[in-house]
C-alpha cells in the first residue's frame, strides 16, 4: 500500500515510492529506491523535499522503521560506502521523450522524402524544410537529451537515420561555434539530405560488407554530383545547402571530392557538415565500414584535423558537445573493472557518469550501479576512467549495454 508522509518520518527500511516534486525538478536519478540510510533522507531535505511517498508493500511502514535499531552512526555509515546511483545528472524523461519523438517524426518524415524521389514534391520539401525548424527548436530545448540520442543509435546504417542525425550534430556544432539561426538552419537542410545522391547508387553497392574496390569507390563518390543534380529538380532548393550537399566530402588539404578543394574554397558551414557526417557515419557503420566506438571515431577525427583534413577548432567543438569518452564508451577503469559511459557533463568532460558492468574480476556485477565520476563521495581511491575499451575485443554485447542504458 501506498501513502503519503512528511520527510521527518522518513526512516531507513522504508521504500520510496515517489515525491512531492516531479523527476524534472530534482536531481535523482530515480524516485523510487530502499532507503537504507540517514544520510540519504538528509540529502532529500537538502533538496527541498518535505513529502514522500512511500510503498509498505516494498519496504517497513511508519511503525516498524521506527523500531529499526541502527547499530552503526551515520557518520560512520557514510564513510563505509557511497550514496545509492541516484545523483546521476543526466537527461530526464521528459527530455528524453520529447527528444524521441521528435527524432522519430524527422527520420518518417525525411524517409518518406527520400522514398518519393522518382516524382519530387515541392511540398514534401518544405516539410522537410519544417523538420529542420523543428529540430533546432528542439535543439535548443533539449540539446543534451537529442545529441545523446544519437549516441544510443549505433549500427543502423539508415539513410534517414543518418540524415537526421548528422543535422542534429552538425546544428549542435553551428549552435555551439556562434553561428546565427538563419545558417544553422540552412546547414540542417544540407546535412538531412547530404546523401540523397546514394539513392541513384545501386542497392548491392550500399549494402556491400566488404572492402569497396577501387571501382567502387569512385562509384560511391559520385553520389555528391548525383545529389547536386536532384536538388537542381527544387527550383527554390537554397544554393548554400547545395553547395555543402555537393562539397561535404571535400577536406581542407585537397584529398577530398569531386573537385579536391582546399582551405577557404570550402565554407565553414560545409566543414561542419563533414565533421558530423564523418563522426555519424563511423559510429553507426556505412559504406562497407564497421562501427566504432565513439571514443575512437573521436580520435581519429582529431587526428585527420591535425594532419589537415578538418579544422581542429570545429572538432574540438564536437568533443566539447560529446566529450571524450563520448555517451556509450566501454571503459577501464583504474581500480580493473569496466563500465559504460551513460551521460558526459558539460561542467567535467573528463569525467563521465558511468554504469559499473564486471569486476576487477572480469565477473558482471549483479547490481550495476551508476557513479558520477565527478562527484565521488567514498573516502577510499577514487574511480577514474584508464581507457576506452574496443566492445568487440572485450566480448561485450554494445546493442544489448546500450539499449540498457535509458
Amino acid at each position: 500500500m501506498k501513502k503519503r508522509i512528511a520527510i521527518q518520518d522518513l526512516r531507513p527500511g522504508m521504500y520510496i515510492a515517489g515525491m512531492d516534486q516531479s523527476w524534472f525538478q530534482t536531481p535523482f536519478l530515480r524516485h523510487k529506491w530502499l532507503v537504507k540510510r540517514d544520510d540519504e533522507i538528509t540529502l532529500l531535505r537538502s533538496y527541498g523535499i518535505q513529502d514522500v511517498f512511500i510503498d509498505t508493500e516494498k519496504g517497513c511502514d511508519v511503525t516498524a522503521a521506527s523500531n529499526i535499531q541502527e547499530p552503526v552512526s551515520s557518520q560512520a555509515r557514510a564513510s563505509q560506502s557511497t550514496l545509492p546511483p541516484r545523483l546521476y545528472l543526466g537527461p530526464n524523461p521528459e527530455d528524453i521523450e520529447s527528444a524521441r519523438l521528435l527524432r522519430a517524426e524527422a527520420i518518417s518524415t525525411l524517409d518518406v522524402f527520400f522514398r518519393q524521389m522518382e516524382s519530387p514534391s515541392a511540398q514534401r520539401l518544405i516539410e522537410v524544410r519544417g523538420v529542420v525548424s523543428t529540430l533546432l527548436d528542439g535543439l535548443l530545448d533539449h540539446q543534451a537529451a537529442m545529441v545523446s540520442l544519437i549516441q544510443m543509435r549505433r549500427f543502423d546504417a539508415n539513410l534517414a537515420t543518418h540524415g537526421v542525425d548528422s543535422g542534429v550534430l552538425a546544428m549542435a556544432i553551428g549552435h555551439d561555434h556562434g553561428c546565427d539561426p538563419s545558417h544553422l538552419k540552412l546547414l540542417g537542410l544540407a546535412a538531412m539530405i547530404h546523401d540523397i545522391g546514394q539513392l541513384r547508387l545501386p542497392l548491392n553497392l550500399l549494402r556491400k560488407v566488404q572492402a569497396y574496390s577501387p571501382q567502387d569507390h569512385k562509384l560511391i563518390q559520385a553520389h555528391c554530383d548525383m545529389g547536386e543534380a536532384i536538388l537542381n529538380q527544387f527550383p527554390d532548393f537554397p544554393q548554400e545547402s547545395k553547395r555543402m550537399v555537393l562539397q561535404h566530402h571535400e577536406r581542407l588539404d585537397g584529398s577530398g571530392y569531386p573537385k579536391g578543394l582546399r582551405g577557404g574554397e570550402i565554407s565553414e558551414l560545409t566543414q561542419i557538415l563533414s565533421i558530423a557526417d564523418t563522426y555519424d557515419a563511423q559510429i553507426s557503420g556505412r559504406c562497407s565500414q564497421p562501427p566504432v566506438p565513439p571514443s575512437r571515431a573521436l580520435s581519429e577525427l582529431y587526428r585527420a584535423a591535425v594532419t589537415g583534413q578538418y579544422a581542429t577548432s570545429l572538432v574540438q567543438r564536437l568533443i566539447h558537445l560529446l566529450g571524450v569518452y563520448p555517451i556509450g564508451s566501454l571503459v577501464l577503469l583504474n581500480t580493473g573493472e569496466q563500465g559504460v559511459v551513460v551521460w558526459v557533463h558539460s561542467h567535467s568532460r573528463m569525467t563521465p557518469t558511468i554504469k559499473l558492468l564486471k569486476k576487477a574480476s572480469g565477473e558482471p556485477y549483479d547490481e550495476q550501479e551508476i557513479i558520477d565520476l565527478s562527484s565521488q563521495t567514498n573516502h577510499g581511491t577514487p574511480r577514474s576512467i584508464q581507457e576506452s575499451i574496443n566492445p568487440h575485443e572485450a566480448g561485450g554485447d554494445m546493442t544489448e549495454i546500450l539499449n540498457s542504458l535509458w
